[in-house]
């Protein structure tokens, strides 16, 4: 069995444990298909995304928060490199200041397919890149509802949960965007982890001690 073909197992397998109903699943999957059908490229970035929804939901359950809505997030945060150029999404070299910044139009067109569907998903996908140096979007839209307070809060750290296991399945891709093209060791990766996130230091010691990052 292939790398995908176990990552789609483990999804269904999650699918089942969260009690996400066949409605759901069938649109989850209608979601994806774009991703999964449209080019070899985009096909990388399902399985990214098949990785990061597995392990935002285990980081949800580690931290005592709900696991579908993490799930459910991780699986679709990306929904909008679907509509990014190819010829941008496939570089293994280093962006340029035009490539980051067409590349950054993925967050509000992923928002846009999934509001009016999973509304908490889309709100909370707008987030996974904010925590990041120079984050983006550097406005996000009006909630979708009337969120009260608590809620806010919620969506505002399952983004931040998101951001972390995008960030930790990203820095295991061969490519030149953190110096010279190839795959950076264990050690450093999770350099990179406390570098890069640097509120959460804490909880990445964690998540390495229990080996829900390994």
């Amino acid at each position: 069995m292939d790398e995908e073909a176990k990552l789609e197992q483990q999804f269904s397998a999650a699918c089942g444990e969260l009690s996400i109903t066949n409605t759901n699943r069938a649109l989850l999957a209608s979601f994806l298909a774009p991703l999964r059908n449209k080019h070899l490229v985009t096909r990388f970035h399902y399985a990214h995304s098949l990785r990061v929804g597995l392990l935002a939901r285990q980081i949800g359950r580690f931290t005592y928060h709900e696991e579908k809505p993490l799930f459910f997030a991780g699986v679709l945060h990306d929904l909008g490199k679907c509509q990014s150029p190819i010829e941008i999404l496939g570089k293994t070299d280093s962006w340029n200041d035009d490539d980051q910044q067409t590349m950054q139009a993925h967050v509000l067109d992923g928002y846009r397919l999934l509001r009016g569907r999973f509304d908490v998903s889309a709100e909370i996908m707008l987030w996974h890149h904010k925590f990041q140096e120079n984050g983006y979007p550097e406005k996000l839209p009006p909630y979708l509802h009337k969120y009260r307070e608590t809620m806010r809060l919620l969506i505002r750290e399952y983004g931040r949960l998101v951001a972390l296991a995008d960030v930790y399945d990203a820095l295991h891709r061969t490519d030149a965007k953190h110096g010279e093209k190839r795959t950076l060791t264990r050690k450093e990766i999770k350099e990179k982890m406390f570098e890069f996130n640097p509120d959460r230091t804490i909880l990445i010691e964690a998540l390495y001690k229990v080996g829900i990052l390994t």
